[in-house]
């Protein structure tokens, strides 16, 4: 069953391997904490507190997309508590990722809908979230949960100049943040006609 749970020991070895995935494809549209340097599940739980954070970084929740029947690690997504201005153009509220073995079958889209739950649960609202211009696959991640493009902001990312799209969601507590397929969008509107 896939579900998303807080980050634990059960699946930490999988997560590692995620990572591992990321660097030998040469991934870096998200990047996995690298678990050998660091005390991952500690730096979460310290996002998720607001404590030892540097100046420059705000509290977070994460969150990790497992398949229990194959204890696998296929996400990760972080939910800011709040912006600051760096993050108003790079990154936003909500940060996702799905290790690189596992793309292509619609759990970005899913880890980004049940993201919005927790923005919601959160009570933030509107959600900001933000890729890279020419990273189509999550643009289109992102619209499926009903983001709307905002603007495109030219910023400066490890000495280069990168395009970076920058999509709003306002969600209210009557919204089911859940992404409705092409043909159940068309049968309501059918209905209200």
């Amino acid at each position: 069953m896939i579900k998303l749970i807080l980050p634990n020991e059960e699946y930490l070895q999988s997560y590692k391997e995620a990572y591992d995935e990321y660097v030998e494809n040469g991934i870096s549209t998200y990047s996995f904490t690298d678990a050998l340097s660091c005390d991952v599940l500690a730096k979460f739980d310290n996002y998720r507190n607001e404590r030892n954070l540097k100046p420059d970084r705000v509290g977070a929740d994460y969150y990790w997309l497992v398949d229990d029947d194959r204890l696998l690690f296929i996400g990760e997504t972080c939910v800011r508590h709040r912006l600051n201005d760096a993050l108003l153009y790079n990154g936003g509220h909500i940060g996702y990722g799905i290790r690189y073995s596992e793309w292509n079958r619609g759990y970005g889209t899913k880890l980004l809908a049940l993201a919005l739950e927790k923005a919601k649960e959160m009570r933030i609202s509107p959600v900001l979230v933000t890729c890279n211009d020419d990273n189509l696959a999550s643009a289109r991640v992102i619209e499926k949960n009903g983001f709307i493009l905002e603007d495109k902001v030219m910023i400066s990312e490890d000495g280069k100049d990168v395009l970076r799209r920058r999509y709003w969601k306002t969600i209210s507590q009557a919204d089911p943040c859940f992404p409705r397929s092409r043909a159940s969008t068309k049968q309501t509107e059918d209905k209200h006609q």
